[in-house]
């Protein structure tokens, strides 16, 4: 038996996304499938731990700190967090949010999704992205290994901080739920909750502008010139700075768009299941696990090609650049105009979405555990 550390001080209670996703269905499956070797879970004081099922050999320690800055975490995940270490006696530790705590002498894991700071980095502020670069390199450096999400991913890793690429293993991720949705009554019973009554294609929204919400509106007005009656559906928090706004004003699309505003986790499946298309038009994704959930739902998708998404959304999805208005709205049509073709990529995306589960990504992660304890 084993004592293993999982450093969950990243997770900003403000912030959802994909690093505190993968945290939650790690640390879950892990649960169901390691109950001999005990671990030890760090969070900070404004984590809820009901976020979280953890099992009956899972000892949660919370440290006296609120998360009010990336700095503060920083401090006590560098200076303090290490003693914690010592006093539970920890084998090893593994930091599911890029940055490992560099001073303590136990046996290092990081988790390093993607390079976000080089890849969206422009949304960051200078000083942050330029620590959280310093931190990344660090980490890599004194970790033993380093866990990623995508072989796109791996290959960004090893260009921007210059490591053995034998040093870093790929454990692909899931979908936000690993059993099929297929009942299309709770779709039809959603899609009345938010008074949707046309056909639509669905995307989430996001502030961020990597996620390139702007271009698909633009996609969105040409489409309309043969759909007259096509919705684009907006899942999530609209554009702060009003920027989409903005845009849906000038293009004239203010009877075509429609932001849901936050949507409860169980809604989401549903939406998705109802649309015509699922649109991914990301200008850099780590990973993608959207794609996988639509595929989850049975929906054809139209998705960027940049970053790790055709890595993870396989061959039959409608690719398209991201930069180029014009062909995501061809990508997005084809799935109008041709019933055989939309009908062979959903059967495909659901061959596609088999090769991933929670519990393969667990049980890599607990392999990973064990090969580096095994030559200790």
């Amino acid at each position: 038996m084993s004592r293993i550390g999982i450093n969950l001080l990243f997770i900003n209670p403000k912030l959802a996304g994909g690093s505190v996703t993968y945290a939650k269905k790690l640390l879950s499956s892990i649960a169901l499938i390691d109950t001999k070797n005990e671990y030890y879970i760090y969070i900070h004081q404004d984590c809820d731990e009901s976020d979280f099922e953890f099992g009956e050999n899972f000892n949660v320690k919370v440290l006296p700190f609120s998360y009010s800055s990336v700095y503060k975490r920083y401090f006590w995940e560098q200076f303090i967090l290490p003693f914690y270490f010592k006093k539970s006696k920890i084998d090893i530790v593994h930091s599911l949010g890029y940055v490992s705590p560099i001073l303590t002498p136990v046996i290092k894991i990081v988790s390093i999704l993607d390079i976000n700071y080089r890849g969206h980095g422009l949304q960051m502020n200078f000083f942050k992205r330029l620590l959280l670069g310093l931190m990344v390199n660090l980490s890599a450096r004194v970790s033993k290994k380093i866990v990623t999400i995508s072989f796109f991913s791996k290959d960004q890793i090893v260009k921007y901080t210059n490591v053995d690429p034998n040093k870093i293993i790929v454990t692909y991720l899931s979908g936000s739920n690993d059993v099929p949705f297929k009942d299309k009554s709770i779709s039809q019973s959603v899609l009345r909750k938010y008074k949707i009554f046309d056909p639509y294609i669905i995307a989430f929204s996001s502030p961020s502008p990597h996620k390139n919400i702007e271009n698909l509106l633009y996609a969105f007005k040409i489409l309309l010139v043969k759909n007259t009656n096509l919705k684009l559906l907006l899942v999530g928090h609209q554009n702060k700075s009003g920027s989409l706004i903005e845009v849906i004003k000038n293009e004239g699309l203010m009877n075509s768009v429609i932001f849901t505003g936050y949507v409860p986790d169980e809604e989401v499946n549903p939406l998705i299941a109802g649309a015509k298309v699922f649109v991914f038009p990301s200008r850099y994704e780590g990973f993608g696990i959207p794609i996988l959930d639509a595929q989850m739902c049975q929906v054809p998708i139209a998705s960027s090609n940049a970053g790790s998404l055709p890595e993870v959304g396989g061959k039959k999805i409608s690719y398209f650049n991201p930069e180029n208005p014009n062909e995501m709205a061809d990508s997005i049509s084809d799935f109008f105009e041709d019933h055989k073709y939309t009908e062979e990529t959903i059967i495909a995306g659901m061959t596609n979405r088999s090769l991933f589960s929670w519990e393969k990504t667990a049980k890599e992660t607990i392999m990973i555990y064990q090969n580096i304890l095994k030559k200790q």
